[in-house]
């Protein structure tokens, strides 16, 4: 120790307040919560808190031990006053393990407060002060001075504060009315040892904080406890949304004990509360928090750990004859202390545990609720091997996305589908299989582009149909058979119309003997010989019967009608046979030249009369091409300048670039 006579000497000013007070601080639940931890340490059963926001205060009293006057001035007024001592590391009735440890959280009032009053009492002495900040600041300018002398305020002692301590925050920096919403469930957030089975009761606006105040236990999905019953039990007793829960010893390090468990919620959206982040594992020690988001310490992030929130144990970080861990603010924790270190290596190898084991529940959850949908598990169940699997780890990424509704998550999973046959088709499933739910911007790529994935598949029904129109022009040029003609629309028949294509029943060159024999005898021989080109049932239940005539052949409107008539009373009889007379029948000509009559005066005119009483109509073959090309006018316009582009990278490979 250096001699009395040294000419160096080190001086401490009241500017100190400054750093370790008055800005030390930048919430009010964080300043409560050191109020609350006081009155823990002063053997206190229950606290009041009050807030006024008319009169814009915050009144906090405890039924605490209280002080008297000189241990105002020895501990209270004592900046960096030591807490723990031989003598005092447990409090002298409840024996509680003492939380405080530096002497500076009572500073933190300055960081939300210009103006406080202390009120306090013991053994029948009473205390009362105020402290202004802008006293302090004008004393801190005084360099000569280390000293600060709050004003007495006995004359206001309330006459209801007969045991423990009261302290009046007035003049606030902050807006009461966002702190009061929040300050609850901070408050239950930030301790472990509130309720009635630890002794320590607190009250907001006259109703008790519970564990249930932290409003986020029915929040896990799944859930890993480290910890034995009553505390497990306690954890969950709360988690009653958890759909699985793995329950385990608590970890004894050589440097000491971990308690707590860790969840993953149902979707990271769950964890933002006004404003809040509660996607957070916090660390407690002491029953008080201690480090806001061990998270924080975890090197590989992923999305993953959006969904993780949880409570850390860990009182050896905080014993009385260590080097205290904590940083000023007690918010925090020294981060290069060996004991810290030590947690934070087996937190960091207990998220990647979790993470590896939540993929799979997540997989296994994702393709329970694709499969819900009957066309997805129909689909699914056409896969097999590795395919399926591959198809399993599709749903499990899925699952693990962010969405806003069912219905997004209905159209990422169409898409995501075809994505995956599109990508089957070119051998190429490990473009989604190599693709980490971690890489968020390379998966919105894949699937805000899916309309480049439906054009390959539309590319493909459109060329072959492209196909199926050129074959249908060659046909009509080669005047060939109606046996042809009849083959190639039955196989086609889009070409009829769009909707014709999703028909069902559908018969090719049917005899009427055949089809309904139920009323055989009750049709003349020469019907009962007669074929029909095509029939079919659309979806909504009608019926279709197509007469096709060849290209080059000339007809008359009134044989069409005679023809085609006697199918349809055919088939009419038949149904009323079978107790289905209500079902339509529709009947369609197709033909290649203008029926003859046509040409006489008003001859088309009377011609779709003549049809339209039995329901029939005639449709040409150039019609149908004009349609089918109008169907796939874009396409056609596309193709053209793409196959411009194809030509044009063709040649700049073929030349070996530029």
């Amino acid at each position: 120790m250096a001699s009395v006579t040294s000419p160096y000497a080190m001086t401490l000013t009241l500017n100190v307040l400054n750093h370790l007070g008055i800005n030390l601080y930048s919430n009010v639940p964080a300043v409560i919560s050191e109020v609350v931890a006081n009155a823990y340490d002063a053997d206190a059963e229950t606290v009041n808190i009050q807030i006024d926001s008319g009169a814009g205060t915050i009144t906090i009293s405890d039924d605490g031990c209280g002080m008297t006057a000189s241990e105002v001035n020895e501990r209270y007024l004592c900046v960096g006053y030591q807490r723990r001592d031989k003598q005092q590391a447990l409090t002298p009735r409840f024996q509680r393990p003492v939380m405080g440890r530096k002497g500076i959280g009572k500073l933190s009032l300055f960081s939300i407060a210009r103006v406080i009053e202390v009120f306090t009492t013991k053994n029948g002495e009473r205390c009362a002060f105020r402290m202004r900040v802008a006293d302090i600041q004008a004393q801190i300018d005084d360099l000569d001075s280390g000293k600060y002398y709050p004003e007495p305020i006995p004359a206001e002692y309330p006459d209801d504060l007969t045991q423990g301590t009261r302290i009046i925050l007035r003049d606030l920096k902050k807006d009461l009315r966002n702190v009061a919403a929040g300050l609850r469930k901070r408050t239950a957030r930030r301790f472990s040892i509130i309720g009635s089975e630890y002794n320590f009761q607190v009250f907001i606006g006259g109703r008790e904080v519970t564990a249930t105040d932290r409003d986020y236990f029915h929040k896990a999905q799944f859930l890993w406890i480290y910890d034995q019953d009553p505390e497990a039990s306690f954890v969950t007793d709360r988690c009653t949304n958890a759909e699985e829960q793995t329950i385990r010893n608590p970890v004894n390090l050589p440097e000491g004990q971990i308690r707590g468990w860790i969840a993953t919620a149902f979707n990271p959206k769950d964890l933002k509360d006004e404003g809040e982040q509660i996607s957070r594992v916090t660390l407690m020690v002491r029953g008080k928090l201690a480090h806001e988001n061990l998270l924080e310490e975890v090197k590989e992030s992923s999305i993953f750990e959006s969904y993780l929130f949880g409570e850390i144990h860990a009182d050896f970080l905080d014993h009385d004859d260590a080097q205290d861990i904590a940083t000023s603010s007690r918010q925090r924790i020294v981060e290069d202390d060996p004991r810290y270190l030590a947690l934070v290596e087996w937190f960091s190898a207990q998220v990647r545990s979790i993470g590896s084991r939540w993929t799979e529940l997540r997989n296994k959850k994702g393709t329970a609720t694709a499969l819900l949908n009957p066309h997805v598990k129909a689909w699914f169940g056409t896969l097999e091997g590795d395919t399926k699997k591959r198809a399993e780890r599709l749903f499990g990424k899925i699952n693990q996305l962010t969405l806003d509704s069912p219905k997004e998550r209905a159209e990422l999973l169409a898409h995501s589908i075809l994505a995956f046959e599109v990508l089957r088709y070119r051998d190429n499933l490990d473009a989604i299989e190599e693709l980490d739910v971690e890489d968020l911007p390379a998966l919105k790529v894949l699937f805000s582009n899916i309309e480049d994935l439906e054009a390959v598949m539309y590319h493909r029904i459109a060329d072959q149909r492209l196909k199926v129109i050129e074959k249908l022009q060659q046909h009509i040029d080669d005047n060939v058979l109606e046996k042809v003609l009849q083959a190639h629309l039955f196989d086609n028949l889009w070409l009829l119309d769009p909707s014709w294509e999703r028909a069902t029943d559908r018969t090719m060159e049917e005899g009427i003997g055949r089809a309904f024999a139920n009323i055989t005898e009750n049709l003349p021989k020469e019907v009962r010989d007669s074929r029909m080109d095509l029939r079919y049932k659309k979806i909504s239940g009608a019926h279709v019967i197509v007469e096709l005539k060849r290209y080059s052949v000339v007809t008359k409107s009134i044989d069409l009608y005679t023809q085609v008539d006697k199918y349809r009373n055919a088939l009419l009889l038949h149904l009323r046979q079978a107790g289905r007379g209500d079902e339509r029948v529709e009947c369609v000509c197709v033909i290649g030249k203008d029926p003859s009559d046509w040409s006489d005066e008003d001859g088309r005119g009377k011609s779709e009369k003549l049809l339209k009483t039995i329901d029939t109509r005639i449709v040409k073959y150039e019609e149908l091409l004009a349609n089918a090309r109008y169907s796939y006018k874009e396409y056609l316009e596309q193709d053209e300048k793409t196959t411009y582009l194809r030509k044009l990278l063709t040649s700049l490979a073929d030349d070996g670039g530029f």
